[in-house]
């Protein structure tokens, strides 16, 4: 995947991607493949207060960013990671949002890099005032 980085502020980076699989078998490798390249970066983005490994789901744009945050959502980490999904209307299967939630929480019980630290694992849909616990 290539890969656009751009510095948000002093303390905290955006590292975007789009993915144009218009399969399920091609959404899945790349949604995957996003989360292990933002999971590799975990150490960074960690602070005292962190709690969530949000994974925060934008249906309306197909857009995925993963990020740590705090309990209350408000103070993320340092580095932020975006994938769109640009193909994925395309994409033949069923109730997309759920099927990427369950291909990440899946993911989740292998990674390495995400079990390394003690972080909730959690997906929002549209807004990060419900989080769902994965």
């Amino acid at each position: 995947m290539n890969w656009s980085i751009e510095n948000l502020s002093d303390k905290q980076v955006l590292h975007s991607t789009i993915c144009e699989k218009t399969t399920e078998e091609g959404v899945k490798l790349s949604a995957l493949a996003v989360a292990d390249y933002a999971l590799a970066m975990l150490g960074d983005s960690i602070e005292d207060d962190a709690m969530y490994c949000l994974f925060d789901w934008d249906e309306a744009d197909a857009k995925l960013r993963i990020l740590v945050t705090d309990h209350r959502k408000e103070n993320d980490g340092k580095n932020v990671v975006d994938v769109q999904f640009t193909g994925l209307e395309q994409a033949d299967f069923d109730d997309k949002t759920e099927t990427l939630k369950f291909w990440l929480r899946d993911h989740l019980t292998t990674s390495a890099d995400y079990l390394r630290y003690s972080l909730v694992a959690g997906f929002t849909r549209n807004g990060r005032e419900t989080v769902e616990l994965m």
